[in-house]
């Protein structure tokens, strides 16, 4: 409105005066309303029963700095101003330095990176775009351009020399971001210190990099960050080799029995994930006897609704019905939905969770047929409130998937497994556990089908995979042998 006073009438001249006049004009048949910069502390309290919604989510995170108007208007400016930068000629060599940075960002670091680990960071975005052929400007200007503001809020970089530079928090979440490239990964965690690597592998291993979760995780450990070892082992397991993590976490159970005692929420977390572990390994009857001991003590330390002795009812019930008592199984489930759907709503993830677990459990011996159309419609209500990548989605399209090869719609079946396998290979890598097991489930497919040359083919490069970082004894290679054993040779 500044531009619109009265007077800045005296600064223009000709048509540009004219023109000035009529916006005036304009704006002044609009009812004018006023905005305080920063939210009231009521409506922060009112917006966070909302912050699920990630542009609100975004809002409260930066209102302490920046007013709510100013993130809403400065943020799609300053995407749009990234992604013409690339143009040649434009600010590519800026736009390849804001590229590293809200990398940075994303790989876990939370403090700010220095004016010299940009200038090395930006060089291979800048490569993979063209190099001299864009015409990039100079390293200094690039800078320049990438902290300038807009609307007086934040440029696409935040900071300065002397404290070190950090992306604008907007830019995290724009659609369609790459995912974050091993030249950026590995040249980070080479400079890092212990604490930000432990912050790298916590953010890898909750994206599925299990890889780089261990990585980044084992160098913390090595330093003595506290909690290293603990997130360490659940990485190893959760990459495949399930027996070690649960001997690592057997030893992080008896530590901290003996610092904290066996009710301390540290000391049941570790109990958890060992017992979980030991399921994964094989000894699903081991796995729910150790869960039903944990419910009783999550009840006694944490309450029966605390979120923990919900999870350990579910991991009770799973490892009951894997190890062979579905009937048990289904109880379980149907009294732990019933609390679940009454303190966290039908729509919760992991009330969607639970109703997988009893559709598997139900379907096993039960009624196929009501099984897969009971699976359709949990399907429909998990695309309602899941992202498209959210795991307990994928987890219930390989639900139904299976069930459509149950059922002996074997091409159906090998569609569906097919498309999973190539989007859990795209978000975990085609090693990852999860993903081989659906490669398994493909080739499976494949098998019933009759062809079985191409069977044998994708087998042999699972098994190839699959020994790179699964432990011996994996219950994905034992599979993957006893199906290739069925195979007639070529």
């Amino acid at each position: 409105m500044r531009r619109y006073e009265a007077r800045e009438e005296s600064r223009l001249t000709g048509s540009d005066r004219d023109a000035w006049r009529v916006q005036r004009e304009v704006l002044h048949l609009a009812t004018r309303i006023e905005l305080q910069r920063h939210w009231s502390p009521e409506e922060i309290r009112r917006a966070r029963a909302h912050e699920g919604d990630p542009r609100i989510g975004l809002a409260l995170g930066s209102c302490d700095r920046f007013g709510l108007a100013e993130v809403v208007a400065a943020g799609p400016e300053l995407l749009a101003a990234w992604h013409n930068a690339w143009a040649p000629g434009a600010n590519p060599r800026g736009a390849a330095i804001v590229a590293a940075a809200v990398d940075c960002r994303r790989s876990g670091l939370r403090r700010p990176v220095s004016r010299q680990w940009l200038q090395d960071l930006h060089l291979p975005y800048l490569a993979a775009r063209g190099g001299p052929d864009l015409q990039p400007e100079p390293f200094d200007e690039a800078m320049r351009w990438a902290c300038t503001a807009a609307y007086a809020t934040s440029g696409l970089l935040i900071g300065n020399f002397s404290q070190g530079y950090t992306a604008f928090d907007y830019l995290l979440n724009a659609p369609r971001l790459p995912a974050v490239p091993d030249h950026l990964w590995d040249a980070l965690l080479s400079r890092v210190e212990a604490g930000d690597a432990y912050d790298m592998g916590l953010v890898a291993h909750q994206t599925g990099r299990s890889a780089r979760a261990t990585t980044a995780l084992e160098r913390a450990r090595e330093a003595g960050v506290e909690g290293a070892d603990f997130l360490l082992a659940i990485a190893v397991g959760d990459r495949g080799r399930p027996r070690e993590a649960a001997g690592i976490l057997a030893g992080i159970v008896r530590r901290r029995r003996a610092r904290w005692g066996p009710r301390h929420p540290e000391t049941l977390a570790s109990v958890h994930q060992w017992a979980f572990f030991t399921g994964e390994g094989g000894d699903a009857a081991a796995a729910a006897a150790a869960f039903a001991d944990l419910v009783a003590e999550t009840t006694a330390a944490l309450g029966p609704e605390h979120t923990d002795t919900l999870a350990a009812r579910h991991q009770r019930a799973y490892f009951t019905g894997e190890a062979g008592d579905t009937e048990s199984a289904v109880r379980q489930l149907t009294a732990l939905l019933e609390d679940r759907t009454r303190l966290d709503g039908p729509d919760h993830p992991q009330v969607l969770a639970g109703r997988r677990s009893l559709i598997w459990f139900s379907g096993a011996n039960g009624d196929l047929a009501a099984a897969e159309q009971q699976v359709r419609d949990l399907m429909a209500d998990a695309r309602r409130t899941l992202a498209a990548d959210d795991p307990h989605l994928l987890a219930i399209r390989s639900t139904r998937a299976d069930f459509a090869a149950r059922a002996g719609r074997i091409d159906e079946a090998i569609e569906m497994f097919t498309e999973l396998a190539a989007e859990r290979g795209r978000l975990l890598g085609h090693d990852h556990p999860h993903a081989l097991h659906t490669r398994l489930q493909r080739a499976q497919g494949l098998v019933s089908a009759g062809q079985h040359g191409r069977a044998r083919q994708e087998l042999e490069r699972i098994v190839e995979d699959a020994r790179r970082v699964l432990e011996p004894g994996h219950r994905h290679l034992v599979l993957a042998h006893r199906v290739i054993s069925r195979i007639q040779p070529r």
